[in-house]
């Protein structure tokens, strides 16, 4: 799993908010949510981590929105 995959499901993400499917949004946020953990977990590169921890900011801010 690449970067690039996670900016394609975030997108996906904020699509359906955008379009009011809040249960496809759910979805996607957790199914992001158990990746970016798992990433997490086997990365030791620095960047990655950075880049990783701004995709789960971002996410956390998405599934609050749908609260």
């Amino acid at each position: 799993m690449k970067l690039s995959d996670l900016h394609q499901l975030t997108q996906e993400i904020i699509d359906a908010i955008a379009t009011k499917q809040p249960l496809l949004a759910k979805n996607r946020i957790a199914k992001i949510q158990e990746l970016i953990d798992s990433l997490i977990d086997s990365t030791t590169n620095n960047e990655e981590l950075v880049e990783l921890s701004k995709y789960q900011t971002l996410i956390t801010v998405l599934n609050n929105k749908l609260k």
